[in-house]
């Protein structure tokens, strides 16, 4: 009988550790490279609800001690894509670090590393087993088009969904600054690719940097790009 017990306890302990070692782990992957200017990343398995710390470094840290470049928030979690800038203190260097601290929760920490050199991911460095916003070929992203200082900034949509509607945020590009501004709504029609012209709130007329984030309000997903309050 004891024997039997312990054989039980056993099988049972053996259930326990499989199941943990299957858990999902936070992944980052490269979807674009701009030589010395910024990368483009896509996450996949990442918690809901936290705030990243994003930093680079030099090749061999692991970005520990390295530049922080921006922080971000999880939303839902998941699967997301964020560009960030790559610090001047990285120019010309042949490979950097990227590293995600949760400041959140410590215990999420992620990071991974590029060539330092202009290239587009590949469709395998884009997907996942993932179903939060998860994205292949022709993957959803939006380019600047145009900017008036501190008035107007003038976005063009790719490849969205259609028939969705997207909130349009903005806030000031310092890591510091939490404070998103909803500055109007978008609805898609037949997808793929529009025109817009947003107008920038009085609150960041000055700011030097400003982000800018297209959120899905039908599932969660969100898009995000930078860009600097300079005539372009």
């Amino acid at each position: 009988m004891k024997k039997r017990i312990a054989v039980i306890l056993t099988i049972a302990l053996m259930a326990v550790i499989v199941t943990t070692a299957y858990a999902a782990v936070p992944s980052v992957s490269f979807y674009s490279i701009v030589e010395n200017e910024s990368v483009t990343v896509r996450t996949s398995d990442f918690p809901s609800g936290h705030t990243f710390h994003v930093y680079m470094g030099e090749n061999g840290t692991m970005g520990i001690g390295g530049k922080l470049v921006s922080k971000i928030t999880t939303g839902e979690g998941g699967a997301f894509l964020a560009k960030f800038f790559i610090p001047e203190e990285l120019s010309d260097e042949d490979i950097i670090a990227v590293r995600f601290e949760s400041v959140t929760d410590s215990k999420y920490h992620h990071y991974n590393w590029f060539f330092n050199e202009t290239a587009i991911g590949s469709a395998s460095s884009i997907s996942s087993g993932t179903t939060y916003n998860n994205v292949g070929y022709g993957v959803p992203a939006f380019d600047v088009l145009s900017v008036s200082k501190g008035s107007t900034v003038t976005i063009r949509t790719r490849f969205f969904p259609s028939q969705q509607r997207y909130a349009v945020f903005m806030k000031d590009g310092a890591l510091a600054d939490i404070t998103w501004y909803e500055v109007q709504g978008i609805e898609t029609g037949e997808g793929n690719s529009q025109t817009i012209t947003i107008a920038v709130p009085e609150a960041l007329r000055y700011s030097e940097k400003w982000a800018i984030k297209l959120y899905n309000v039908n599932d969660g997903s969100y898009w995000y790009n930078l860009v600097d309050n300079i005539n372009q």
